[in-house]
């Protein structure tokens, strides 16, 4: 069984498909798996019954390792219907229904539901929800971290996550030095509106990551200190936001995007970004100001792009209109040179989440010039952009469009259309795809608040009010409005006072 793990291992998971394999590491991947199962097949006469049937049904999930095809989708497709009879044999065994589960998930990976209907993507989604659901029923399934871990997974782009909140609160516990079953719950955290939980359970995946890798010379997880940083700022904690950041430049440097096979800079070039996100989500804009382009700006593109709009925006709501159009144009200019091939988060392209930057530096740059329309149909059409990306966690952009289009808003005294907004954010508003919504953030909940106090809406004030309090314990910022972009917030005593 050894050698089916290592073939296992080898082969394509949830959160790397066959399609993110470079073709260096697809063919070294595809024959390492097929020389493992080679052995294995040997030595299976000596298995038990259950180890044997894994050792075949894996082997329908590579191809001969002399005739890889272009597309290799049908492999899924295959390993889960040999999974299935696994399965029906051996059931009751909660390994072999958490890899009949991940079998079946594998078919459409991080797209097992549809974000705007709330509908299952298929069937196959369906089965595994109710394999996963029925094994951690059973004694030995409650406690099991795989089938706790992909409950979350099948459950977290559902319009009812919080039914995985059990499986989360379980595994949070489970596994205290494996920094990914110390991350995973934070997706259900942040589904639901628990800002402040996400930030701590990622803060102790990292502090599990710096334990392993302080001894094993290996390349460190970025992806909790993107998660922790994510939900730092939608819960108004600028300290913890920023350490995530500059802990990101510290690990992301030059020798480890200089790695060509996997492609890292592909990978995660793009999340040394996040210290611009982070800065202008706390209306930081001298500081945007001050950061230094990359000197390599072809290896660091889309960071480049980003401390680009960063500039635009920065100096836009500072009221420095030619230096803002300087700085978009710029922007621009290096927004095309983004590759399609680099991700922001998988599966998001960077060169997508982009398209928002550029309609949203279009929108804040046109309100300061005083062209409201134009500058509220930009941001609009920002919102349908950012929508319309895939899901991933976090967010593949960080900064709602709607917190600086309801902000805006109000300060144009557009308090009706500020509300539906707000309300879509926070995802309070009828037939508004609950997974779009970023539940219970002390931004949204304070532009709504400051709807209802200003239409006199009483009764909406009140149900609110708990909420905003809970959510402005967390933060260490002075929340003034939706978006520091807002005018009233940059001429106020600023994010940090």
């Amino acid at each position: 069984m050894a050698l089916w793990g290592i073939a296992y291992a080898a082969g394509p998971n949830y959160n790397k498909a066959w399609r993110f394999f470079d073709q260096e590491d697809l063919k070294a991947s595809i024959k390492r798996a097929n020389d493992a199962l080679a052995r294995a097949t040997q030595l299976a006469v000596q298995a038990a019954p259950v180890e044997q049937a894994l050792i075949e049904a894996i082997t329908s999930r590579f191809p001969p390792t002399d005739n890889i095809p272009a597309d290799l989708s049908s492999l899924d497709h295959a390993y889960a219907n040999a999974m299935r009879p696994v399965y029906q044999k051996f059931g009751s065994d909660p390994d072999v229904a958490a890899l009949f589960a991940e079998s079946l998930m594998c078919i459409t990976p991080r797209g097992l539901w549809n974000l705007d209907t709330g509908k299952p993507s298929g069937d196959h989604t369906v089965e595994a929800r109710e394999v996963i659901e029925s094994s951690l029923k059973r004694t030995d399934g409650y406690n099991h971290p795989a089938l706790c871990h992909l409950y979350i997974h099948i459950m977290e782009m559902s319009p009812f996550p919080e039914l995985a909140l059990p499986a989360a609160d379980r595994l949070r516990h489970m596994v205290p030095d494996g920094s990914h079953m110390l991350h995973m719950p934070t997706h259900i955290d942040v589904a639901v509106g628990d800002y402040r939980r996400a930030v701590d359970s990622n803060h102790e995946a990292m502090v599990a990551d710096d334990k392993y890798f302080a001894r094993e010379d290996a390349s460190i997880q970025v992806h909790y200190i993107c998660a922790k940083l994510y939900a730092a700022m939608m819960s108004g904690r600028f300290k913890d936001a920023m350490s995530a950041a500059e802990k990101l430049e510290d690990i992301i440097d030059t020798r480890l995007l200089s790695i060509t096979t996997p492609p890292i800079a592909d990978s995660i070039e793009s999340f040394l970004g996040s210290k611009a996100h982070v800065l202008i989500r706390f209306g930081r804009w001298e500081d945007i100001i001050d950061l230094e382009l990359p000197t390599d700006r072809s290896l660091y593109c889309a960071t480049t792009a980003v401390i680009l709009y960063a500039r635009g925006l920065a100096y836009s709501a500072l009221g420095r209109i030619a230096e803002a159009e300087v700085a978009q144009t710029e922007f621009e200019a290096a927004r095309a040179l983004v590759p399609e091939s680099r991700l922001n988060s998988i599966p998001c392209k960077e060169v997508d989440v982009l398209s928002v930057a550029s309609k949203m530096l279009t929108g804040e740059l046109e309100y300061r010039k005083g062209n409201y329309e134009v500058a509220f149909m930009a941001l609009r059409q920002a919102i349908q952009l950012e929508d319309g990306l895939p899901y991933s966690d976090p967010p593949p952009w960080m900064q709602p469009v709607r917190h600086a289009l309801g902000g805006l808003l109000l300060e144009q005294n557009r308090v009706k259309e500020a509300e539906v907004v707000f309300r879509e954010d926070l995802g309070l508003l009828k037939d508004f795809p609950r997974r779009r919504a970023r539940l219970n953030n002390v931004w949204g909940l304070h532009g709504l608040h400051e709807c209802f106090m200003r239409s006199g809406k009483t009764d909406e004030v009140i149900f609110v009010q708990s909420a905003l309090d809970i959510a402005l314990a967390s933060a260490d910022v002075l929340v003034s409005a939706s978006c520091y972009c807002r005018r009233s917030a940059v001429e106020g005593s600023g994010c940090c006072s």
